[in-house]
């Protein structure tokens, strides 16, 4: 008997992670596996003379750990104890769009072009230095062009800007939360293409469409459909995982033209009900299996 613990945020309450979460117990019961569920905010934890402390939880009972949040502090601290999917340092780069750009420069990845904000602490509004920079990424990038928080989920921090008045009031309203101005790829709109991977192969992969915006997230309406990708790109999202040292990831891609696609993000958290549901595969299990696999390795070693 395995025991796994499995975290998620205690301030959403998305359907598609209360689905992720009964999907994992389903197919890990067939495999020998219990789980216990716990809220960030039910875990009791500490930091003391630098050391994590759980007084609540005895962490040491788990073998491993699912991780739904996106939290680092507690993600480094549970990984300091147990193995965990995926590893806090990967959570990391991944819940920072522009850190992962930045993780990957070496790899020859083709992205949109990117205009990172720079950072501003201040409450008072310098407008000749907001005027420069906006100035900047009208210089870089041709309307319309795409905003996007550093860290969000569900699309929900992702802006379509038309013009400067449009770019005017978003900056003002975000110049301090780090955010970022990317290309609009218009070439299928409101359309990208989700892949999963686990343990450094795709797994599944499906093209998402919503007709109702340029945002193609199922919690935002697309739609998903079964999709084959290319050998040639497949081997390329394996990389990307492989160098983020992801066993479990979502990668998002779109197409620039016919033949040619840009990376988009990698989420370390991606749900899969829809990709479940529209390829047919069980990608809960498949990620049970793998991580079974892993921990049998390690008390080989």
């Amino acid at each position: 008997m395995y025991k796994c613990l499995i975290v998620k945020n205690s301030f959403s309450h998305s359907k598609s992670i209360e689905y992720k979460i009964k999907r994992l117990k389903e197919e890990g019961n067939k495999l020998d596996i219990c789980f216990d569920v716990y809220s960030t905010n039910e875990i009791d934890f500490v930091f003391k003379d630098c050391q994590p402390i759980f007084n609540n939880l005895n962490i040491e009972q788990y073998n491993f750990c699912i991780y739904l949040d996106k939290d680092k502090y507690l993600a480094q601290a549970i990984n300091s104890k147990l193995m965990m999917i995926n590893l806090a340092s990967a959570i990391e780069i991944c819940d920072d769009k522009l850190l992962t750009y930045l993780k990957l420069m070496n790899l020859n990845i083709k992205t949109p072009t990117v205009v990172s904000a720079p950072l501003c602490y201040v409450d008072d509004i310098d407008n000749d230095e907001n005027e420069k920079f906006l100035k900047l990424v009208e210089k870089n990038l041709n309307y319309p062009f795409v905003c996007k928080q550093s860290y969000g989920s569900l699309g929900k921090q992702v802006y379509l800007i038309n013009n400067r008045d449009e770019l005017n009031n978003i900056y003002l309203k975000l110049r301090k939360i780090p955010h970022f101005y990317m290309d609009y790829i218009s070439y299928e709109k409101g359309t990208d293409y989700r892949v999963i991977t686990i343990g450094n192969k795709v797994v599944a992969s499906m093209r998402r469409e919503n007709k109702n915006d340029f945002r193609s997230n199922i919690a935002l309406g697309g739609k998903g459909t079964v999709y084959k990708l290319d050998k040639n790109v497949k081997k390329l999202i394996c990389r990307i995982v492989k160098y983020l040292k992801l066993d479990y990831a979502g990668v998002d891609i779109i197409k620039v033209d016919d033949s040619t696609y840009n990376l988009i993000e990698v989420n370390s958290n991606a749900f899969f009900e829809e990709i479940e549901n529209v390829t047919k595969i069980n990608v809960a299990k498949l990620l049970l299996e793998h991580f079974l696999k892993k921990l049998k390795k390690q008390v080989k070693k």
